[in-house]
Parts: structure tokens; sequence; C-alpha cells
């Protein structure tokens, strides 16, 4: 199990449980995997404006950044079993860590309502 407090996500796919913890350097890693900032991808994220590839090639960096072992197929053939939205949420949530860093909801909540990027 995850702990928040600590900036870990988990995500459940196959009966498997992948804890994922933003770095610095899984950040830089994702990032040069799926080919964008974390903040824009993680914006995008939030209100599912992303295909089906992207949300796969994120969640494939994010495990493998993580140091977990699994072919980007073997990710897709499980996120459709499980359901895209059992995977959006952890997801967001690493990049909202990311973003605002571990923090409790009510901090988070405050901070995500002054977030820069939804004042344009």
């Amino acid at each position: 199990m995850a702990d928040k407090a600590n900036r870990e996500v988990t995500l459940e796919l196959g009966g498997e449980a992948y804890v994922l913890t933003p770095s610095f350097g899984a950040v830089c890693g994702i990032e040069e995997r799926i080919g964008s900032n974390l903040f824009e991808f993680g914006r995008r994220l939030e209100v599912a404006q992303i295909s089906a590839a992207e949300l796969i090639d994120f969640a494939h960096a994010c495990i493998a950044e993580a140091g977990y072992k699994m072919t980007r197929e073997r990710l897709g053939e499980l996120i459709v079993e499980a359901g895209t939205a059992t995977v959006l949420a952890p997801l967001t949530e690493y990049c909202r860590i990311y973003i605002f860093g571990a923090r409790s909801e009510s901090v988070a909540v405050d901070a995500e309502t002054k977030n820069p990027a939804t004042l344009a």
C-alpha cells in the first residue's frame, strides 16, 4: 500500500500493486519517455484529454521508472481489463504529488484552486 505522506501512489493492475514515487529522476525519465512535461500532461490527464496510447505510454513510463518490468502491450491489456478509470485516479495523483508535493487533502485542494495554469 502506498504511503501518501511519503509521496507514493499505488497503481493496481492484474492483481499486482505497483508503488510509484515521483522523484526528480523518475519525472525526468517519464518526461523523456512521453515527450511532454509532466505539468502539462497532468493537466490534460486530470480532465481525460489524452489518447489511449498516451495513457499507456505514461503508465508504462511510471512503472518502468519505478523499476518494474512489463511490456507496453501487457500493460495495455491490463488497463483495458481493469478499465481506464481505474488507472486515471492514481496516475493523476502521481502528477499532483509532483506538482503540489505531499500535502494534506485540504492544502492540495486549496493549492489547486490557485493553480496558475487554470487561471488563463
